[in-house]
């Protein structure tokens, strides 16, 4: 019998039985969405992994790795570079109460405050003189700059050798005008201040040429705006010059507190610590404690200390930055 066919339309009550099935899978669907298919699984690109890879082994091993491992150091007892027993915060707590560390901490506080209001006055007065237009305005910058290409172990060799208490150039221009010979290292007020003295001679190069780009940048509108309202040279510094400096300076601060207060070499090679303790800082005190008094484990203790206040440090003047930063 032959099957009849139909043509057109079917009836409600002959349905296709998938034509129900994916009626109802739409109902089922949030309004306005659409059914999609699953996206393919695609295989794991490692080539940037592989390219990222050297860069953070280095990482690690330089940066990670080492404070990881001086935490660790930081909690045991030590004999030369073996550790011996598990003893918690006692060197934390055997630091606090040490009167050299005490000692260490004031005379790192007077090196760095003391090097800082020296090397921010003497950048910016040079960088306001190197800023002007004059002949001779190539000679001088260069001239600046020599400090800074000299490392720390040379200019301390050669500061020894100029306030040498017997041979020195400066000892004895010292002694024809006052008619003796000053020993500026023998006396710990005296060697502090010389040691300051030579740390701002060796870094003032650095902050004199960031304040320089910076003043370099101020539009000359601002000051000639600033004489037609009748301000001098000092009223312009201050509403101008300092306004924009403001920033840059703040760097510089950032910069240089880093510098002094984890400085070792310029101190260790100049004058030791000594006389009495008196040039000893918390830096040159962990590197004793480390390599003369074979104590790794107060050393590495006293070294995560010095690492979280340059943290606070920095903190401290990322947050003033971006206050001023707002305030503008």
């Amino acid at each position: 019998m032959r099957r009849r066919r139909w043509h057109g339309r079917r009836s409600s009550d002959e349905t296709d039985p998938r034509d129900a099935r994916m009626r109802a899978h739409s109902a089922a669907l949030p309004a306005g969405a659409e059914a999609r298919e699953a996206p393919p699984v695609r295989p794991v690109n490692w080539l940037p992994l592989l390219f990222i890879a050297p860069a953070a082994l280095v990482v690690f091993l330089i940066s990670i790795f080492p404070v990881a491992d001086a935490v660790v150091l930081s909690l045991h007892e030590t004999r030369f570079t073996q550790m011996t027993r598990f003893v918690g915060l006692d060197n934390y707590a055997a630091l606090l109460g040490d009167p050299r560390v005490r000692a260490a901490a004031s005379n790192s506080i007077v090196y760095t405050f003391g090097s800082l209001v020296l090397t921010v006055a003497l950048s910016l007065a040079l960088a306001l003189l190197l800023n002007m237009q004059t002949p001779w305005q190539r000679l001088l910058r260069t001239i600046v700059i020599v400090p800074w290409v000299i490392s720390q172990t040379v200019v301390a060799l050669l500061w020894a050798w100029l306030i040498n208490a017997d041979f020195g150039p400066i000892t004895h221009a010292a002694a024809a005008l006052v008619g003796s010979r000053p020993a500026f290292l023998a006396d710990p007020d005296s060697a502090m201040g010389a040691l300051i003295v030579v740390n701002v001679w060796a870094s003032y190069p650095q902050a004199t040429l960031l304040l320089l780009a910076a003043l370099q940048t101020i539009p000359r509108e601002l000051y000639e705006a600033a004489h037609i309202d009748g301000a001098n040279a000092a009223r312009s510094f201050r509403f101008v010059t300092l306004p924009w400096l403001r920033p840059t300076l703040m760097v510089v601060l950032i910069q240089l507190t880093l510098l002094y207060f984890n400085m070792v070499t310029l101190i260790y090679t100049l004058t030791g610590g000594g006389p009495l303790d008196g040039t000893e800082t918390l830096a040159l005190r962990v590197l004793k404690l480390g390599f003369e008094d074979w104590n790794l484990g107060r050393a590495a203790a006293l070294g995560l200390i010095i690492t979280a206040i340059n943290l606070v440090c920095s903190l401290l003047y990322v947050r003033a930055l971006g206050s001023k930063a707002d305030a503008r």
